[in-house]
């Protein structure tokens, strides 16, 4: 009796956490983007939502897509991504925490841990790569654009 009470007030818990999410929190299936706090994701909410943007096109592997959001990407860098989601990684879920964000201008930088975890294709094994990442975004007509090719090193670099 008391398991089953206890299973039921877990599952009530779980229910209510799903309802009530939390605000500084944006995710999808395969991105998951946590401010460092509220307030920074309401005050700076166009470039989380970029991040949103970047990342979900990123884990989803759509190579066009990245290059308009990356737009000093050359077409080698291009040519080596889409072999690398055809070929290394399937599944790839990323999770960044602690976003910090500081807009000066038409320029961003933005701190934040970033949590790969994916499938190696050629092993089936599961794959977890983690750092503390800087990068820096420009915003032009189009809106906030990365600026350098950081965040395409951090993927492809097995050393991590």
């Amino acid at each position: 009796m008391r398991i089953g009470c206890a299973l039921v007030s877990l599952g009530l818990v779980v229910s209510l956490c799903s309802v009530f999410p939390l605000v500084h929190a944006q995710s999808t299936d395969r991105i998951v983007i946590i401010a460092a706090a509220p307030e920074e994701a309401r005050q700076h909410a166009a470039v989380f939502a970029f991040l949103q943007e970047y990342f979900s096109a990123l884990a989803q592997g759509q190579v066009d897509k990245l290059a308009t959001y990356y737009p000093t990407l050359t077409p080698a860098q291009l040519a080596t991504l889409q072999t690398y989601f055809a070929h290394t990684i399937r599944d790839l879920h990323i999770r960044l925490e602690d976003v910090h964000v500081q807009v000066t201008a038409d320029r961003a930088e933005v701190v934040f841990n970033r949590t790969d975890r994916f499938v190696d294709q050629q092993t089936s094994r599961p794959i977890k790569k983690s750092a503390k990442i800087k990068t820096a975004l420009v915003q032009n007509s189009s809106g906030w654009r990365m600026s350098g090719s950081d965040q395409i090193a951090f993927l492809v670099n097995k050393h991590w």
